[in-house]
C-alpha cells in the first residue's frame, strides 16, 4: 500500500497560506512549503505580480511538485442585496485569482510532466440546486470547479493531477463562525469539521496512492444539508 507523504518530491506553493486552512497544509511540510498573501507581497489578482513572484520562485526552487490555491472572500447575501462591488470582490478573490495563479504557475509544472493543482471550492456548488444562503459566493465557487475541471482534462496527458476540496462548516479562528452556528443544525455529524479533517485529505491528495485522481470535487462537510 502507498504510504501518505512524510516529504514532497518537491516544493509546494501555497497562495493564500498565511492563515486558516491554507497555513495549516503549509505547515504539514514546513520545509518544502513558500507561502504567497497579499500582506507577504504578492497580490493573486494582480498577473504582473504573479509573474514576478513566481519568476523568483522558480530561480529558487524550479517548478513546484504541488500548487494549492486558498485564497477566496466570501459575503452571506441573497442575490438581489448583493451590490456590484461585492459581487466583483467576490469573482476578483475566487476566480480571478485562481485563474491568475494557474497562467503563472502551471505551464513549468506541464514542462516538468508531473504535478498536483488543488483548488478550493465549497460545499454544494457541484449539486444542481439554488445556493440561497450566499449565491454570488457560490457562482464564484462553482466557476473555480470548472476551471478545475477544463485544467484536469487538459493537464492529464502532460502527468498532472488536479482536484478540488469543497469544505462545509470548518472551525478555525478566521472561519465565518456566526454562520457557522446557525448552519451547525444542518449537519449530520453533528459537529464542525476541524483543520486537520481538511490537510488529511491533502496528504492523500500529494500522496502516490492519488496518481489516478483528477478533475474531481472532494466534499468534506459531515454530510451538510444546505
Amino acid at each position: 500500500m502507498n504510504e501518505l507523504p512524510g516529504q514532497l518530491p518537491g516544493q509546494l506553493l501555497v497562495i493564500g497560506g498565511g492563515r486558516g486552512i491554507g497555513a495549516a497544509i503549509a505547515a504539514c511540510w514546513p520545509a518544502q512549503s513558500t507561502v504567497w498573501t497579499r500582506s507577504g507581497g504578492v497580490d493573486a489578482t494582480d498577473p504582473a505580480a504573479l509573474q514576478t513572484a513566481f519568476a523568483a520562485f522558480q530561480s529558487r526552487h524550479g517548478a513546484p511538485f504541488a500548487l494549492v490555491h486558498c485564497i477566496g472572500d466570501f459575503a452571506e447575501r441573497p442575490l438581489l442585496g448583493t451590490d456590484p462591488a461585492t459581487w466583483r470582490e467576490l469573482f476578483a478573490s475566487n476566480v480571478d485569482s485562481v485563474f491568475h495563479s494557474l497562467q503563472a504557475v502551471v505551464p513549468a509544472m506541464v514542462a516538468l510532466g508531473r504535478g498536483r493543482v488543488i483548488l478550493f471550492a465549497a460545499a454544494g456548488v457541484d449539486r444542481d440546486r439554488a445556493m440561497l444562503r450566499a449565491p454570488a459566493y457560490f457562482a464564484a465557487k462553482a466557476a473555480v470547479v470548472q476551471l478545475a475541471r477544463s485544467l484536469a482534462l487538459e493537464t492529464a496527458p502532460r502527468g498532472l493531477c488536479v482536484n478540488v476540496i469543497a469544505p462545509g462548516l470548518i472551525d478555525h479562528p478566521h472561519s465565518h463562525q456566526d454562520s457557522q452556528r446557525r448552519m451547525l443544525g444542518r449537519v449530520p455529524a453533528g459537529r464542525l469539521g476541524h483543520v486537520d479533517d481538511i490537510t488529511g485529505l491533502v496528504r492523500y491528495l500529494l500522496s502516490p496512492a492519488a496518481t489516478y485522481l483528477t478533475g474531481q470535487v472532494l466534499t468534506v462537510d459531515g454530510g451538510l444539508q444546505a
